[in-house]
């Protein structure tokens, strides 16, 4: 009986762990005594140790890793801003079409960098808890809207044909969070001015019936573009907040552009 009750209360540890998802307590185990189960007892004790080592160190990496990031995206800015003020100071000096094209690629360069920059450090306080989820029972036809009226005049200035289709008064309603939407939809937006430029074409529609959003162009594709591909920061970053809100986004792309969906996961 004494035997049957030390295994026991030792299954009813690692079961207690199992079913909570979380490190059991550590049992007690007498020393002057140790036989089999006491042994058994000190064996699981070091493995709860082990594990409760390694998740302390995985936290204070990922700490230090989040540092290293927020205080490198600071620190290279001060260059950044140095090289732009070269710039326009050599665009007031006479030079050939050669030399123009060079600056104007340059500076093209150093914008692209400050955006990788931001993408990297919006990541990194995303994944870090650094961004309050707020989520609320959204009306996803007026948000949907409301970005495309505020992103409207940014394809227009770069004579993109902007296709729309929203409805009317019909809609439907995610639980979701709307700042955490409209960041997505800035960072879906932004990839068609980065990598679909030249299409000169957006599709944006709300399928009310489906409950999906849709956003399509015509450029190269993700793969095909040139410089203007990077590590895919800033859908990394939409990608992760899509998860959090129960949704998700399927990526169609080819040499004929890119089409996004938005549905529930």
């Amino acid at each position: 009986m004494k035997l049957q009750k030390r295994l026991a209360r030792l299954q009813e540890v690692m079961s207690f762990s199992a079913k909570n998802n979380s490190f059991p307590k550590t049992i007690s185990v007498q020393n002057d005594r140790m036989d089999e189960i006491d042994q058994l007892g000190s064996s699981f004790n070091w493995m709860i140790q082990q594990l409760e080592d390694s998740r302390k160190r995985e936290y204070e990496e990922e700490l230090l890793r989040h540092r290293l990031i927020a205080n490198l995206s600071h620190d290279l800015r001060t260059p950044l801003t140095i090289l732009r003020g070269h710039v326009t100071r050599l665009n007031k000096e006479p030079m050939s079409q050669e030399g123009q094209n060079s600056l104007t690629e340059i500076n093209h360069t150093i914008t692209r960098v400050g955006d990788l920059m931001d993408d990297l450090l919006s990541y990194t306080l995303l994944t870090s808890g650094k961004h309050p989820f707020v989520p609320v029972s959204t009306d996803i036809g007026r948000l949907v809207r409301a970005s495309v009226a505020a992103w409207y005049p940014v394809f227009e200035d770069k004579e993109i044909q902007l296709d729309v289709d929203l409805p009317g008064e019909e809609t439907f309603y995610w639980e979701a969070d709307p700042n955490w939407m409209t960041r997505v939809l800035d960072n879906l937006f932004q990839n068609i001015l980065r990598h679909a430029a030249e299409g000169k074409y957006a599709n944006i529609v709300v399928d009310v019936e489906k409950e999906q959003i849709i956003i399509a162009d015509r450029g190269p594709g993700l793969d095909n573009s040139s410089h203007e591909h990077g590590a895919g920061i800033g859908l990394s970053t939409s990608n992760y907040m899509l998860k959090k809100m129960k949704l998700k986004a399927d990526f169609t792309s080819n040499e004929n552009g890119t089409r996004v969906v938005i549905g529930r996961a």
